[in-house]
């Protein structure tokens, strides 16, 4: 829409993304949030630090409510259910399957880039640069359609 138009703005346009960050390491999680601040982003921030906690968190934010805008924020390597299995495990899910999820990692492995891209990631980063990520990622949410999440597309 443009800043021209005196049609009032649609729920749909006016909402803010939620980021979910996936990330066991607890300076890691600070440092994405300053980025998140130092950048400008708006959104809300919610943490899970590991894949488990994730998927409880999504189902959570997806329960009843078809409408959320959700971009995830994924690290690879932790204990517990890693970004792998985390990936599958989302994608064989019907109510997630279509969530945009970005890696972000130390790993520079090229079997972890393919099998992230394999498994439909948006991007594949690397945690040395979250100033580009969240640079990417607020132009990103903010002109982002949204896929359905919870229930089956119309």
């Amino acid at each position: 829409m443009n800043s021209f138009s005196s049609e009032p703005m649609t729920d749909e346009e006016t909402r803010r993304p939620t980021f979910l960050l996936i990330e066991d390491d607890a300076v890691d999680v600070e440092a994405f949030r300053r980025a998140v601040k130092r950048n400008q982003v708006d959104c809300e921030l919610v943490h899970a630090s590991d894949g488990r906690a994730a998927l409880e968190k999504l189902r959570e934010l997806v329960d009843g409510n078809e409408n959320v805008g959700v971009l995830a924020f994924l690290d690879l390597n932790m204990p517990g259910l890693n970004g792998h299995e985390f990936l599958a495990e989302v994608r064989r899910d019907d109510s997630l399957k279509r969530l945009a999820v970005f890696v972000v990692t130390t790993s520079r492995h090229k079997r972890d880039i393919a099998l992230a891209y394999d498994k439909n990631v948006a991007g594949y980063f690397e945690k040395d640069d979250l100033n580009s990520v969240l640079e990417m990622a607020r132009h990103f949410a903010g002109r982002l359609v949204f896929p359905t999440l919870g229930g089956q597309a119309d």
